[in-house]
């Protein structure tokens, strides 16, 4: 975009209005700790080189500033950081300045006219707004966005309160004297930030709002951020759920898994506990699913079957790659052809027949080898293909075998009491035995509230600003987002926890 490196992501939006030539202003908005301070500063990151990027804080100085972000070691260089610290208000009221007043409307009227680019910062409104009283930090910016005309200054305040409390002056006069002169004077752009988190009349003045909430749901963090308004952006979508971790704004974006570029599965190998084929879920189960263990994962209302494959699609091949059988009652929409063809992208065909027995309730005889054909009314002849099903995954040697049910439908064909039964009967067999069993269970089934009791570990798929994201009842796991591997591609993936 535009020459820049970006290594982490902002909302599509979002950087659209960044990167815009002409100047404008952003109000990041919301409570205390909801990374407003972290986003304004990655975003001075990820224009540094492109303009002259200068960051006010009212809050902190310096050193404790690079102790708390220490990535901005790296900008030293092009950030320009000014700190209203007593010591600094001191040093600059030394610098006694007489301001003249400048007739500025007449220009500004040229500039629109012929596109010439300013050469002097307006001072109108800040003559206006502090009428002759010192404000040594504010007049810095406006001179250190002089020195650098006509180049584009992006620029900082943080906070708006911290300016407007020192100077006893309404936040809406400060920020519409910013906009008047340095927006739309000196085509800068402005970041104001505030702790408001309601809407107020600043609002109404900048070019563009985002509020960045968050709260703490059952000892969980969910973090959302919204866009109120981007002039002169399309808004395709107006809220992201976001992260912090490892200290810096990483947004999560929904996508099309499916459509991504294939590369290689890297499977991981069995050692005391089956792995996951996501190393990051593996650490959160400690290591991996213990033998003879039940795993059920609850899958929200809004989950798509596209994200129950991401899911799903790297267990599976990992328990195939390490010669471990597939007994599948599937959940209610899935299809054994377009199963196989899914999967057959990343292991041998032959594997896939001989390592899986797909479960199909719908037909009554069927002549693809790993399809057990369930559908018909001989009770006696369904449970003997189930046996035969079962015997050509443990064969003599008595292997060990993944049980992954879908308990919608077992649920249907069986009728809720008789699945609970069937649950509990296989629960028995597989605790007795170093199998592991794997459940989906929807959201709005009845069962689940049986199902939890006999499961060792219990898992909850759900959707937060259209991205899944896993947490743990059993084990407590926080918000996790299932995104594709950005090192080792798709189908690979791994877990970014919401901190």
């Amino acid at each position: 975009m535009n020459g820049l490196n970006i290594n982490y992501r902002f909302p599509y939006e979002l950087l659209q209005f960044l990167l815009s030539k002409n100047g404008n202003s952003l109000l990041v908005k919301g409570p205390p700790g909801g990374g407003k301070t972290t986003i304004s500063l990655q975003i001075l990151e990820t224009l540094q080189g492109k303009s002259n990027i200068i960051y006010l804080s009212t809050r902190v100085g310096d050193a404790s500033l690079y102790q708390q972000f220490p990535w901005l070691k790296g900008m030293e260089k092009n950030l320009r950081l000014l700190v209203a610290s007593k010591l600094l208000l001191e040093a600059l009221s030394q610098i006694q300045e007489e301001e003249k007043p400048i007739k500025e409307y007449g220009r500004r009227v040229l500039q629109e006219m012929t596109g010439e680019q300013p050469k002097k910062v307006p001072r109108s409104g800040y003559q206006k707004v502090f009428q002759g009283r010192q404000a040594p930090e504010v007049k810095r910016v406006y001179d250190e966005i002089e020195m650098n005309l006509p180049n584009k200054s992006v620029v900082v305040i943080d906070s708006v309160e911290g300016i407007t409390s020192r100077f006893g002056i309404r936040e809406d006069q400060f920020v519409s004297m910013i906009q008047n002169d340095l927006v739309e004077g000196a085509n800068a752009s402005i970041i104001f930030v505030s702790e408001k988190g309601d809407i107020s009349p600043e609002d109404y003045i900048v070019d563009g709002v985002i509020y960045l909430y968050h709260d703490v749901e059952d000892g969980r963090r969910k973090r959302i951020l919204k866009i109120n308004k981007l002039r002169g952006v399309e808004i395709f979508q107006s809220s992201y759920s976001y992260t912090l971790y490892g200290g810096k704004f990483l947004t999560f974006y929904p996508e099309e898994y499916e459509k991504r570029e294939i590369t290689k599965f890297e499977p991981t190998k069995n050692d005391n506990y089956y792995s996951t084929g996501i190393p990051d879920l593996d650490k959160m189960l400690g290591n991996g699913i213990r033998p003879s263990s039940f795993l059920t994962i609850e899958i929200g209302k809004d989950i798509s079957m596209e994200e129950i494959r991401l899911l799903f699609r790297p267990i599976g091949l990992n328990f195939l790659y390490n010669d471990i059988g597939i007994f599948m009652i599937p959940l209610g929409g899935w299809n054994p052809m377009r199963l196989e063809k899914d999967f057959t992208r990343f292991i041998d065909p032959d594997i896939f027949r001989k390592k899986v027995r797909y479960v199909d309730y719908t037909v009554e005889e069927s002549n693809i080898p790993y399809v057990v054909a369930a559908g018909g009314k001989d009770e006696q002849q369904v449970n003997q293909r189930l046996l035969r099903a079962i015997l050509d995954l443990t064969g003599f040697e008595n292997k060990s075998v993944l049980n992954f049910i879908g308990t919608d439908t077992l649920e249907y064909i069986k009728g809720t009491d008789n699945a609970i039964k069937e649950l509990f009967h296989m629960a028995q067999s597989v605790k007795s035995s170093s199998d592991v069993a794997i459940l989906m269970v929807r959201e709005s089934q009845s069962l689940k509230n049986e199902i939890i009791n006999i499961s060792d570990y219990y898992l909850k798929l759900v959707e937060i600003e259209n991205v899944p994201f896993i947490y743990g009842i059993k084990p407590r796991i926080i918000y996790h987002s299932l995104i594709v591997d950005r090192n080792k591609g798709f189908p690979n993936v791994s877990l970014m926890p919401m901190v």
